[in-house]
């Protein structure tokens, strides 16, 4: 069941960007509870905010109707001055003034610092959340990107979305 708010925000996307558009409701994912404790676990960190490296990267596809469903692999050592937005759905201002608002970097390395978690995972993911028809998201990039996490021993994702 759709709250009203998300019934409003489907109304707009069906409006101005694709008549089909229908919120998909997941209700066949098995809960995946920690394994091991959070000091003991690795983390990767994905981010829907359209984010790539400008001096290695192509842009998503930002202005597409239908969204971008493809990923970009960022080093977590990569310099936040390399970082830029491919995503024309979200106001970005907060992340211009802190790019850990999108990809929270500094603060994951403060958690591996004090023991909280065991550590960050070097590569996070980047998509771009704006995805209408989300169907190659699931069949495709999401799996790809889950067994890359799972076959280098990731324990949890933190998401960050915009």
């Amino acid at each position: 069941m759709l709250t009203s708010k998300l019934e409003i925000a489907q109304a707009r996307i069906r409006e101005h960007w694709y008549p089909g558009f229908a919120w998909l409701v997941n209700d066949s994912a098995p809960w995946a509870p920690l394994k091991k404790p959070l000091a003991e676990a690795t983390l990767a960190l994905l981010s829907t905010c359209g984010l790539y490296r400008m001096d290695t990267q192509v842009p998503f596809d930002a202005w597409n109707d239908l969204g971008d469903p493809s990923f970009r692999e960022i080093n977590v050592d990569t310099p936040p001055d390399r970082l830029r937005i491919a995503h024309a759905h979200y106001d970005h201002k907060h992340i211009a003034q802190d790019a850990d608002v999108s990809l929270p970097i500094t603060y994951f390395n403060q958690l591996v610092h004090q023991g909280v978690i065991s550590r960050l995972y070097p590569w996070a993911y980047s998509f771009m959340g704006f995805l209408p028809a989300p169907h190659r998201l699931m069949a495709e990039t999401a799996p790809q990107v889950a067994h890359r996490l799972a076959a280098d021993g990731v324990d949890a994702a933190f998401l960050t979305p915009c």
